[in-house]
């Protein structure tokens, strides 16, 4: 007997027990103390939820067997494939076969179970799991967009979506922490502010308001804004894996995910620092409202100091410092644990000793209590970029507005002669800081933003 039968059967035998206790407690002659009845009642509860517990669990065992007959319909080249219509006229599952425990994944076991596939389908043994994958975009000469294979094949959104999440775990990504904003269109326009001071009648970009007196007139004011657009760029990558490495699934899997990630994660994250807006996202290096701290009187060449710190965050707007981080390259690192504050002697002429200046903390890798990322990004020790501190929030990360977020396609033919599958992967992607400049306090000289960065010190 099928499992989900027995299932069903225990589930009708619980209800039957739940209802002779129901019975019981309802007969006129019933000799229960209320205590017991409220006994019984609560062991009726327990019941009706076992029983509803195994009625699930039944359904969920019949679909998946009902799928599991209509795939080997499918497989049985003898059988014609699976009756349309059964069961009273009922429609059994479509004619592609898909693994319910593998949803988005079209069927496929892995990436290297679907490019195998793509390689069948050119040597004319079709696979009905990539029906639903043609990607219609022929090469320029001697293909035709009737096949598949040679037009390319969209790999199934599953697989694209492990690539993205595996993206977003990265220890160095920083697109996670951008405000990110999804894009429909072609391009998308925001109303952004144009403020850069914060005098009065300057707050955003002229807005102003007055104390007023019993029936006075309110003074109008008009404030100015910018316009920011946001108008993704293509990044693309190119893969290609031999066909003895696509008989290796496992491998396959984790060299090719891993390359993926990490090429879109270096490209993208290198542009949200050092990307000069043309063709790709502006960085923040290259931004209008980045504010370059002077370095310390008399400092050393390729040092960092506490100076250094304490300048850059009074830099760094108020409003941004609860969700700063430390945007640091590795060189850096060394720096970190020699910022001490000097012990003079009594005549103030010598150094006789030092106290750990409280600013990094290497347990909880913090500066100033804000976390510390290291980035291949960030310029090396002594050169601007080396060290950067800011709000990511105040980055607009335009994305396309597609799910998956990456786009992938598989064809076999760049590289057919020397046996070798080519996997394409694209990702679109715009944006800049929110600030078009720095920004001067109502009180104050110094500017503010929401990224600073340190002078070099050669």
């Amino acid at each position: 007997m099928k499992p989900y039968l027995i299932l069903r059967r225990q589930a009708a035998a619980a209800i039957t027990t739940a209802e002779g206790i129901q019975a019981e407690i309802s007969a006129e002659d019933c000799a229960l103390d209320d205590s017991e009845i409220e006994s019984r009642a609560t062991e009726i509860q327990s019941l009706v939820a076992q029983t509803n517990r195994l009625r699930t669990r039944a359904d969920t065992l019949e679909e998946l067997d009902r799928a599991r007959i209509a795939g080997e319909a499918l497989d049985d080249p003898e059988s014609g494939g699976p009756d349309p219509v059964a069961d009273g006229g009922v429609p059994r599952v479509p004619a592609i076969a898909r693994d319910p425990r593998e949803e988005g994944r079209c069927g496929f076991r892995s990436i290297a179970d679907f490019a195998l596939a793509v390689v069948g389908q050119a040597q004319m043994r079709h696979d009905t799991r990539l029906d639903t994958l043609f990607r219609p975009e022929a090469a320029a000469s001697g293909m035709s967009q009737g096949v598949g294979s040679d037009g390319g094949f969209m790999v199934p959104p599953s697989f694209s979506q492990e690539i993205w999440d595996g993206l977003n775990a990265m220890p160095d990504n920083i697109l996670a922490r951008c405000d990110q904003i999804p894009i429909e269109g072609e391009s998308l326009t925001l109303i952004a502010n144009s403020e850069t001071s914060r005098a009065t009648g300057s707050r955003y970009g002229g807005i102003r308001g007055y104390w007023l007196e019993e029936a006075e007139v309110i003074t109008e004011s008009r404030p100015k804004v910018r316009q920011l657009k946001l108008e993704p760029h293509e990044l693309g990558v190119f893969a290609f894996v031999t066909d003895k490495l696509l008989r290796n699934a496992a491998a396959l899997q984790v060299y090719l995910f891993r390359a993926a990630m990490d090429e879109i994660n270096w490209l993208s994250g290198d542009a949200v620092l050092n990307g000069n807006g043309a063709g790709k996202p502006l960085g923040i290096l290259n931004s209008g409202c980045l504010v370059t701290v002077a370095k310390e009187s008399g400092q050393a060449a390729d040092t960092f100091v506490q100076g250094n710190v304490a300048k850059m965050w009074s830099r760094l707007h108020a409003r941004a410092r609860a969700n700063a981080v430390w945007l640091i390259n590795t060189d850096v690192d060394p720096q970190l644990f020699l910022m001490v504050t000097e012990v003079k002697n009594v005549a103030g002429t010598e150094n006789v000793g030092g106290l750990n200046a409280r600013l990094y903390n290497p347990d909880t890798d913090t500066l100033m209590g804000r976390p510390i990322i290291r980035t291949e990004w960030n310029k090396t020790l002594g050169d601007v970029g080396d060290v950067i501190v800011g709000d990511l929030r105040f980055y607009a990360l335009g994305l396309a507005a597609r799910s998956p977020q990456i786009r992938d396609a598989v064809s076999i033919h760049l590289k057919f002669d020397s046996a070798q599958t080519a996997f394409r992967f694209m990702f679109e992607i715009d944006g800049q800081p929110y600030l078009a400049a720095p920004q001067t306090p109502a009180n104050g000289s110094n500017t503010l933003s929401s990224f600073v960065t340190l002078a070099a010190r050669a």
